[in-house]
Formats: C-alpha cells, structure tokens, sequence
C-alpha cells in the first residue's frame, strides 16, 4: 500500500470516527444518570481511538521513503487495532 493511501485512509477513518463520536455525545446528553456514566467512559475511548488514529496518519504522512517502508507493516497492524477498539466502544451503544 503506498504511503499516501494509507495516510489518506487514516484521515477519512479518524474524520467519520469524529462524527460518531459527536453523535454519541448527542445521545450522552439524552441520556439518564446510569447510562450517562457508561456513555462518557465510552465517549473517552472513542476520542482517544480518534486522536490516536490522527497521530499515526500525521506520522505516515512525515515518512520519508525509507522509514515509511520499515513502518509498514506495524502502521497496518496499529490501524487494524484502532478499528478493533472503534468497534468494542461503538458496540456499548448497541
């Protein structure tokens, strides 16, 4: 995968990720006491999976050649990690 792709799909999973996360917060804000709880621990899990995903694109964009060849195969394997925890947070609101 080229560099450019990669740190392009990074964007446009941290930016749909931002909007989720402010569609929970929407419902946070709906919600009663008990829940509101759960919600915000989520809430908090999802922001940083946001933010983390925001670092390692602005990470593979500042590669240079070399180093982004080294990286590779952990940046994939760091992404397929963020999607797992989108995923586990996301499924609290189910």
């Amino acid at each position: 995968m080229l560099k450019q792709n990669f740190a392009d799909q990074l964007k446009a999973q941290s930016e749909i990720w931002r909007e989720q996360t402010k569609d929970y917060q929407e419902r946070l804000e709906q919600a009663g006491e008990q829940a509101r709880a759960e919600y915000k621990k989520t809430m908090e899990q999802m922001e940083a999976t946001s933010e983390e995903a925001r670092k390692l694109a602005e990470k593979v964009r500042n590669a240079n050649e070399a180093a982004w060849k080294d990286m590779v195969t952990a940046n994939q394997k760091a992404f397929a990690e963020l999607q797992r925890g989108w995923a586990e947070a996301v499924s609290r609101f189910q």
